[in-house]
């Protein structure tokens, strides 16, 4: 992280704000078998999250619990018809129990959140633009990650330009706290406050958690979250790279 992320700390009013508070649009729950985390999460919570078609040529198969009107809990494990190595594929695929994976923001405009964060040297990654149909529906999205590298505490962004509402979706769940935790919280924050980001990380070893309003009471998700920086994701994708090849 740099020290010009302190040179201006006004927010530019690009993240959408959530009714539930805060400026969490969803939060991925890597898993490594979809059906089994469907079943597990609809008797931890007592509310039934749903699964899409996986998305033409992703490594992914995600489904999600909605949080409200306005938010949900994505729930990504490994897409059986992708070939071919991909990193967080093979990450999900070793979990032993479902694990918060990233978080994301939602924009009304990815071109000027994306110039702005390249103007504090957080430079968005991973951009990509998805456009497709699912059960007739138009779905639309640009997105890319808050950078530099992949940090779970770091969101994600993305524009909605068309998407699936779900009307059906079993809403009786709600988001009650998005704790984070990082050695770095100090810069993480000032990021934050500079990009509009309405969230809180506090000092301390990496940590990540989700507390939800559920019909069977609270119910939280944690873990110590992920990280691809530097050296340290050079070695992690090798490791990956060599049980992908072993699997």
């Amino acid at each position: 992280m740099q020290d010009r992320w302190e040179e201006d700390t006004s927010p530019p009013g690009l993240v959408l704000p959530r009714r539930q508070g805060g400026s969490l649009d969803h939060i991925a729950l890597g898993v490594p078998d979809m059906p089994r985390a469907l079943e597990e999460i609809a008797e931890r919570t007592g509310a039934t999250p749903f699964s899409n078609e996986p998305e033409p040529g992703q490594w992914y198969w995600s489904g999600a619990l909605a949080l409200g009107d306005d938010a949900f809990l994505e729930i990504l494990g490994p897409n059986p018809a992708h070939q071919g190595f991909q990193p967080l594929k093979q990450l999900v695929s070793g979990y032993d129990a479902p694990r918060l994976l990233f978080w994301y923001v939602a924009t009304a405009d990815f071109a000027a959140f994306r110039e702005r964060a390249q103007t504090l040297g957080a430079p968005l990654e991973r951009v990509e633009r998805v456009d497709f149909i699912r059960n007739s529906v138009a779905i639309d999205y640009e997105r890319g990650i808050l950078g530099p590298g992949f940090v779970s505490q770091r969101p994600c962004i993305i524009e909605w330009r068309k998407r699936d509402l779900h009307p059906d979706a079993d809403r009786r769940c709600n988001l009650q706290s998005l704790q984070l935790r990082h050695p770095e919280a100090a810069k993480m924050n000032t990021l934050f406050g500079s990009l509009g980001i309405e969230q809180v990380v506090e000092e301390g070893p990496s940590w990540i958690a989700l507390t939800l309003d559920t019909p069977k009471g609270p119910v939280v998700f944690e873990n110590p979250g992920e990280s691809l920086v530097g050296l340290s994701s050079v070695l992690r994708m090798a490791r990956l790279f060599l049980r992908y090849l072993r699997a």
